[in-house]
């Protein structure tokens, strides 16, 4: 997993590099907006999660928010390359990394963690113990998916930190290119 987020953002650095070698400016700002567009629309997910609209299925919805969180920020590495001179995007990147770290975590141990106990508990079900038994040989399993749930409860509060730094980045960077 480390090596292909390693992977990624050496190629996305390396596309950045080709746009300045070709003097190809403007990939910026549209990289930019484009990143930051695919990781809203990927937020949309949380919006569903939370019956705010009830389009689509929920697994749709979290696989769509999977990979448009994947593909944003992707673009946002290529918008950024190798130009770490300002404080605020730095922080902004860094934030952003912790939140797609965060995320990939959560989706591969969450969901093994489910599926392990889903398996150990239809197993010892089908050898004929009881509910009890059953439970009291899985509380360690299930404590420890429900320790993961509680994952989202760190990964939503760095989304909206993450959020106010991207707000506070495209103000700055607007009004210090004068537009």
């Amino acid at each position: 997993m480390f090596l292909t987020i390693f992977l990624a953002i050496l190629n996305a650095i390396l596309i950045e590099m080709i746009f300045d070698t070709y003097w190809i400016r403007e990939h910026r700002m549209l990289t930019g907006f484009s990143g930051t567009f695919l990781v809203l629309v990927a937020m949309l997910y949380s919006l569903r999660k939370r019956r705010i609209f009830r389009f689509g299925s929920m697994k749709m919805w979290l696989r769509t928010h999977e990979w448009l969180a994947i593909a944003g920020t992707f673009v946002i590495f290529v918008h950024v390359g190798t130009h770490f001179r300002a404080i605020l995007p730095m922080v902004a990147l860094l934030v952003m990394f912790s939140v797609f770290v965060s995320g990939l975590i959560g989706r591969y141990v969450y969901r093994e963690a489910k599926l392990e106990l889903r398996s150990k508990t239809e197993e010892l079900k089908s050898r004929g113990l009881p509910e009890h038994e059953v439970e009291q040989k899985l509380w360690v399993l299930s404590v420890t998916s429900s320790t993961l749930a509680r994952w989202r409860s760190i990964h939503g509060p760095m989304v909206f930190i993450l959020a106010l730094l991207v707000v506070a980045h495209t103000i700055s960077a607007l009004y210090f290119s004068g537009l």
